[in-house]
């Protein structure tokens, strides 16, 4: 299985982490209080307690007391050795909440191919884009014939790209046949050979998800993904060509994105069962582009199959972070047996900041706790 999921380099400049559908909102919270962070066993959780899994409670409580005043946050929820530990929601959200994962989505998008590659309704993350979009859109890919699906993944498929501003995402979701806006571009680079962020890029790959398996990338989604983590109420945007957003749009309650994490966090195994295919995730996590940026502490290094990759601690252990606009954070540290997860209603006006305020919370509060 493995040697089906080889491995394409290219070189990196450093993209947004953004994505999703961009809208405004407040969504401040009270100043800092006393929370409730126990969970409650259901939903197919294993509950534990911090004690129980070499936490220190006490700093658990005093993050999660913090995390009342960060602007934005929603919910933080932590997980070690597959048992869920710590959760609560602010601003008046609950478990029921649907949030949008936004760029998150990306991760889960890349987990589908790596699926349809095991069942062999795609060959390889080498086959090219032609095989599957020339029927559609012959006549706009005349000079992308050497774009593959890693390509698409990896963010260095060379099609011309802009989403440095929600004006840039927003014309391509907003379009009226997304597939095609995308592949109007043109070619700014050698397939390959630079990295540039491109929700556009993403959604193509739901494209060719679906026309390779007769199947929306939602209904996949819930027969070969969702199903087995025991997901059923979620959303998933269609875009005006009629596929799901590859890039974004993707809704789930907290506790279904956290079973992804730690579905990430321990090899694509949940709760003892295989769910995604084996020698997926060290091709996801292998560094495919080289960036360096400091995100709350965490130092961010590289970009994978979808998803960023960094050092946390030192001496730094490799960490995953699935990553959607305004502080969507899948944390996950398979070394230390840990993952974390942040959902928070972005600010506009200053995202990065609140990215940083939610990501600093982690790893200055939530990972010192660490025993």
């Amino acid at each position: 299985m493995k040697g089906r999921f080889s491995v394409l380099l290219a070189v990196v400049l450093w993209g947004c982490g953004g994505g999703g559908t961009i809208e405004s909102g407040s969504g401040s919270n009270p100043p800092s209080q006393v929370v409730t962070w126990q969970p409650t066993a259901g939903g197919n959780w294993p509950v534990s307690t911090p004690s129980a899994e070499a936490i220190d409670q006490n700093k658990i409580i005093a993050a999660y007391n913090a995390g009342a005043s960060v602007n934005g946050l929603y919910s933080m929820l932590v997980m070690r050795r597959g048992q869920l530990v710590a959760e609560t929601y602010y601003g008046n959200r609950n478990s029921s909440t649907l949030f949008q994962l936004r760029s998150a989505t990306k991760t889960v998008m890349a987990n589908l191919i790596g699926i349809a590659i095991s069942q062999g309704k795609i060959s390889s993350v080498n086959q090219p884009i032609t095989d599957f979009l020339s029927k559609d859109y012959a006549n706009l890919l005349s000079n992308k014939g050497g774009i593959t699906i890693a390509h698409l993944m990896t963010m260095s498929s060379g099609i011309s790209w802009n989403e440095s501003t929600s004006a840039g995402y927003n014309a391509f979701a907003t379009a009226p046949d997304p597939a095609r806006y995308v592949l109007q571009q043109g070619m700014l680079n050698t397939p390959g050979s630079r990295f540039n962020y491109s929700s556009g890029g993403m959604h193509l790959l739901s494209v060719i998800l679906t026309k390779a398996t007769g199947m929306s990338t939602s209904q996949y989604a819930q027969q070969v993904l969702f199903s087995p983590l025991g997901i059923s109420g979620y959303k998933w945007e269609v875009l005006g060509d009629g596929f799901n957003n590859g890039g974004a749009g993707l809704e789930l309650t907290a506790r279904d994105f956290a079973k992804l994490a730690v579905l990430w966090q321990q090899d694509g195994i949940w709760q003892n069962k295989r769910v995604l295919p084996a020698g997926w995730q060290d091709l996801a996590k292998t560094v495919s582009q080289n960036p360096t940026r400091e995100l709350g502490g965490l130092a961010v290094n590289g970009y994978g199959y979808g998803w960023w990759l960094a050092q946390s601690g030192n001496p730094g252990n490799p960490a995953q972070l699935a990553w959607g606009w305004g502080g969507q954070f899948a944390l996950t540290i398979p070394a230390l047996d840990f993952t974390v997860i942040t959902l928070a209603n972005p600010q506009p006006t200053n995202v990065n900041l609140q990215e940083g305020n939610i990501m600093g919370l982690v790893y200055q509060q939530i990972l010192p706790a660490i025993q």
